[in-house]
């Protein structure tokens, strides 16, 4: 678990509260608040990259399009795809295009440094996670994502980050930990909610539309608490002792 393929890891994650778990100066991260959305999260995979990351790693919550995924499980993605055709062009990066159902794969030496690292943390599973451009809210809707393209989760960021690491060359991850789960449906608001503004701030609209929605409010909450739970979890594998990837001399050398 001691040796690191890189120097220094990238992180993304989207919202500050999922940037804060992997807080406290930890060795060889560099963490950033993309705030949600593919566009946003390349953008802040560029950065990291020209600030020396040498390997990026998505980092956050999810949904579950598995119904075997409850609330606090963790998931390493094996592979991203996307469910809609990714066009990136953020500043002067070269543009990324990513089709339809494009399959992203992650570091597989990463993957299980990281599954043998976080076992102690709670049930983890890795498997195909898609990227969408808004938040999947119904469980009909997961049923059907589900069954469409067999991914065990779903997310906002992930498909991005992995293309600039396609674009740069550079090991890809994706750690998520389950928030709501196949059989949840959100309230319709959620959607409006999760876009927000720059660094993963709800705008102004976002409240409005939250205040004018009162009958959403249980739903709310009960995903408030799912969060939560989500977060402790994201937060005990934060503390766990892994590191980045390693490369395939650098494990035959630790073996």
């Amino acid at each position: 678990m001691s040796c690191a393929g890189v120097n220094v890891t990238g992180v993304v994650a989207a919202l500050r509260s999922e940037a804060g778990t992997l807080a406290g100066g930890r060795g060889g991260l560099m963490v950033r608040t993309s705030g949600m959305g593919c566009e946003r999260a390349a953008h802040t995979a560029v950065e990291l990259v020209r600030a020396g990351a040498g390997a990026l790693l998505c980092w956050g919550v999810a949904g579950a399009l598995d119904p075997a995924l409850r609330c606090g499980d963790i998931v390493l993605a094996s592979e991203v795809m996307c469910e809609a055709p990714l066009e990136l062009q953020v500043g002067g990066m070269r543009p990324a295009s990513v089709p339809t159902h494009a399959r992203l794969c992650t570091s597989e030496l990463w993957r299980g440094q990281l599954q043998a690292a976080l076992l102690q943390q709670g049930a983890v599973t890795q498997g195909t996670i898609l990227t969408r451009n808004e938040v999947a809210c119904e469980a009909a809707l997961k049923t059907r994502l589900f069954r469409e393209t067999a991914a065990v989760a779903v997310d906002l960021e992930s498909a991005a980050v992995g293309a600039v690491a396609s674009l740069y060359g550079l090991p890809f991850m994706v750690v998520r930990v389950i928030a709501d789960t196949a059989a949840d449906t959100l309230p319709e608001v959620v959607r409006t909610f999760a876009t927000p503004g720059p660094k993963g701030s709800p705008g102004w609209r976002s409240w409005l539309a939250l205040l004018c929605a009162p009958g959403a409010w249980p739903g709310l909450l009960q995903l408030a608490r799912r969060y939560r739970v989500a977060r402790h979890v994201l937060q005990r594998c934060g503390r766990a002792p892994w590191s980045g990837p390693c490369t395939p001399a650098q494990a035959g050398a630790e073996s």
